[in-house]
């Protein structure tokens, strides 16, 4: 072949695969691209490189790769970026205070207004664009939906109690808009008020209520006293009944459980998730070690597929009364007003931290309130632990906040819930799937959320980091897509 002809056929074929290049590298003129990303989402076994996302309507319309934004698309960056689903904690209480106490909201409301403003914000800030409040009040559901920038707001209606239990010490009067949804206990009838009709308190009547409120889901509340106090609760015939309820009404039930018996009462009862992890059971309750009757009782509940929610940040958030170093981690920033965090460090601050610390010191048996803290944070991560050899169907839920004073924020509570996880030993794999995909499939919510597959809603988080190599990711996010709309993280920083 002469030279000219193969400089005709090199240039020939230079020409032929530039002209395919472009060809397979399509306009996109309509919508949002996101361009060059990687995508990490649970049902994928291996991550998609230099992929391109279009989202039109809040939802995704094509995943694929060679595609870029057209001068009528808007287009965001992610070379060196990683895009996943957004995530969901199924445990939430959105309008319980994670800050202030019952004085501090009396004496500040301009605090409490601006705490409340920055809630749904903290939560998206953090990457939750959707969560689950499992007893949820209507005046706080009409609150958080009609703040103008929140994630999705799912719940359980109101929880179902027994009066003079947990969460229902004092009823308050019918009219309230506080009353419980009550359920008539038989064995509990001694606590039963008088001037109730047990007839009108059923489990059919209860589970009635909570999707009468547009409930996803049930919680029913099994607590005898957290090992230390004799409350009356909610037994297995009962809960078996409310079982029933639910399935006819195509509800999830989810158990509030944390012993060995509770947990063995909603095993009997075919509940669908039990709403906490295990640290209670017979014995010194300084004693961290769990004993044979919680491994036998987390072996059925994965031989059963029984979905657990661990919650360790419900027991840890307690430290904050004894250590109050959270306080000085630069995310609280995120999770809280500056005005709400210059209190909880001020003098009167500490007055209402102390003053709570003390109520828990006398109500603790012996050997006292620290040493058993410290005790049930072991038992929560060593029994985690046996779930994790176990291979239990995890689901991501922080019960934020947890208990009272500010240990458990909005938002970075979550955050800290994935470090729990990640401390303990979960497969970060896992942990991305718990608070994805796993959640979506247990609560129904599949087709809509969980992964990022063409046809779902288009919520989504880009990261500087890959949440597979370290859970620090998750402190990376850069941009939260809710319905298809980009938040910069940084604009959902509280400034008041």
């Amino acid at each position: 072949m002469s030279i000219r002809m193969l400089a005709n056929t090199l240039g020939a074929l230079i020409f032929l695969h530039a002209g395919s290049a472009a060809y397979a590298q399509r306009v996109v003129n309509q919508g949002l691209v996101i361009e060059n990303v990687t995508v990490i989402s649970p049902e994928r076994v291996a991550p998609l490189l230099h992929a391109d996302i279009v989202i039109r309507d809040g939802r995704i319309v094509e995943l694929g790769t060679n595609m870029v934004a057209g001068p009528h698309a808007r287009r965001v960056d992610g070379t060196g970026r990683f895009l996943i689903p957004g995530l969901i904690d199924s445990h939430l209480h959105v309008g319980h205070s994670a800050a202030l106490d019952d004085d501090a909201i009396d004496a500040h409301p301009e605090l409490w207004a601006a705490y409340r403003a920055q809630v749904p914000r903290a939560y998206l800030a953090f990457g939750f664009t959707s969560v689950v409040d499992l007893d949820l009040t209507p005046s706080d559901q009409a609150w958080f939906g009609g703040t103008p920038l929140h994630p999705r707001l799912y719940s359980c209606g109101r929880g179902i109690k027994v009066p003079a239990g947990y969460m229902a010490f004092n009823i308050p009067p019918l009219s309230s808009p506080n009353f419980p949804n009550l359920v008539y206990e038989p064995k509990e009838a001694e606590h039963w008020p008088k001037s109730l009709s047990p007839g009108d308190y059923t489990a059919e009547r209860a589970v009635s209520r909570a999707q009468d409120s547009g409930a996803i889901c049930v919680k029913a509340f099994v607590e005898s006293g957290f090992g230390t106090f004799n409350w009356p609760y909610l037994h297995t015939e009962t809960l078996q009944k409310i079982r029933d309820a639910t399935r006819e009404r195509k509800l999830v039930l989810m158990v509030h459980a944390t012993s060995v018996d509770s947990w063995r009462s909603a095993l009997d009862a075919h509940a669908d998730i039990i709403a906490h992890g295990l640290w209670v059971w017979p014995g010194d309750l300084g004693n961290a070690v769990p004993p044979q009757a919680a491994s036998n009782v987390i072996a059925a509940a994965a031989h059963a597929g029984m979905r657990i929610q661990p919650t360790l940040q419900t027991v840890a958030g307690e430290r904050a009364m004894i250590d109050p170093s959270l306080l000085e981690d630069p995310r609280l920033a995120i999770a809280l007003p500056p005005a709400v965090i210059a209190y909880l460090r001020s003098a009167d601050g500490v007055k209402a931290r102390t003053a709570l610390l003390d109520e828990y010191r006398k109500a603790s048996p012996p050997p006292g309130f620290e040493p058993l803290l410290s005790a049930a944070i072991e038992r929560t991560r060593a029994t985690f632990k046996i779930m994790l050899q176990d291979h239990v169907p995890l689901l991501f839920g922080s019960d934020t906040p947890a208990g009272e004073g500010f240990g458990n924020p909005p938002g970075l509570n979550g955050r800290l819930e994935l470090q729990d996880w990640a401390n303990a030993g979960a497969p970060l794999s896992l942990i991305l799937r718990a608070a994805t995909l796993d959640n979506a499939n247990a609560l129904g919510l599949s087709r809509e959320l969980g992964s990022i597959e063409v046809g779902k809603s288009a919520d989504l988080l880009l990261l500087k980091d890959n949440p597979l190599e370290n859970v620090s990711a998750y402190d990376s996010i850069e941009t939260i897509f809710l319905n298809g709309e980009p938040i910069a993280r940084e604009a959902l920083r509280a400034h008041n």
